[in-house]
């Protein structure tokens, strides 16, 4: 049987899983700005804002891309088998 404290800890865990696929995802930007997308960014005006698509990512024929997709669905799957486990839904964090 899971303590609250127990059950406290996943849920911290989990929302620390999600900070690290947000700041993977920042990475994944940053690096195509540099690389595939570099001639989008240079062209694209300062303040100007696009939302990107994740599959255009997914797509990258970048293999440091590849590979940071690779972790980001790698902590999706250990997410979602913490939160299935233990029976924990999303409106509790």
């Amino acid at each position: 049987m899971q303590t609250d404290n127990y059950r406290e800890n996943l849920k911290e865990a989990l929302k620390n899983l999600i900070r690290v696929n947000e700041s993977i995802y920042g990475s994944i930007i940053d690096v195509s700005m540099q690389g595939d997308l570099k001639e989008f960014n240079d062209a694209v005006p300062i303040g100007e804002v696009h939302q990107l698509d994740y599959e255009l990512f997914k797509n990258s024929d970048d293999t440091n891309v590849q590979l940071l997709i690779k972790l980001i669905e790698t902590v999706d799957e250990t997410f979602e088998s913490i939160k299935n486990i233990n029976s924990i839904k999303l409106d509790e964090e």
